[in-house]
């Protein structure tokens, strides 16, 4: 029988595995890869925040994640679409820095699709009368009075829906770390019009 730690002694086998826990991630809320940070370029530094892991697409090497159309990151991914998305799974000691080209999607079927699978909780978060990172007076989440104390319905949460967007990672790049005390190991993935490449590097 093969030990716990085989799966990481191959570059085949290292990768297979990065997608089962992205799958895992998208599908527990209680998984770390289920929290990744979303960094974007700006013009002298980058910006960095956690966004959740909505969506996982194996065969297209696509992560989707969701946000407010008015906030700043869409700013700057419509600047730079490259951008850099980091895991960190503390208990297995492993790492990914997943890049590539990004797409933005409000008023498609593919948004449509994101929204229509989209809890009535979680869509509170694009109902806010104000643009997120907007300055005000008090501490408050930007509901309105009507949504608050209370578990929303679809349709009172149908408000949202022209703030919705949903972000597209087309990844190009996984450069995966795993932490061990007899020894950190590292491998890179890199897809182009050749196909895959892979190759261990020094950690």
């Amino acid at each position: 029988m093969k030990s716990r730690n085989e799966k990481w002694d191959t570059l085949h086998g290292i990768l297979e595995n990065i997608w089962l826990m992205l799958e895992h991630g998208a599908t527990h809320s209680d998984d770390p890869f289920h929290w990744p940070i979303l960094g974007t370029a700006l013009k002298a530094a980058c910006s960095l925040r956690t966004v959740i892991l909505r969506q996982v697409n194996k065969p297209d090497r696509i992560l989707v994640c969701h946000t407010d159309a008015r906030s700043a990151k869409v700013h700057e991914i419509k600047n730079n679409s490259q951008t850099s998305w980091l895991f960190y799974h503390p208990e297995k000691k492993v790492q990914l820095r997943v890049t590539g080209h990004t797409t933005l999607h409000t008023h498609d079927s593919f948004a449509d699709r994101q929204w229509a699978d989209t809890s009535s909780t979680s869509r509170l978060n694009y109902c806010a009368s104000q643009p997120p990172g907007t300055p005000i007076d008090k501490p408050s989440s930007g509901l309105p009075d009507f949504l608050l104390k209370k578990i929303p319905t679809l349709l009172e949460t149908e408000m949202g829906r022209k703030h919705f967007m949903a972000i597209v990672l087309h990844i190009y790049s996984i450069d995966w770390l795993i932490l061990k005390l007899a020894g950190n190991r590292r491998a890179r993935f890199d897809w182009d019009e050749d196909g895959l490449r892979a190759t261990w590097l020094v950690p």
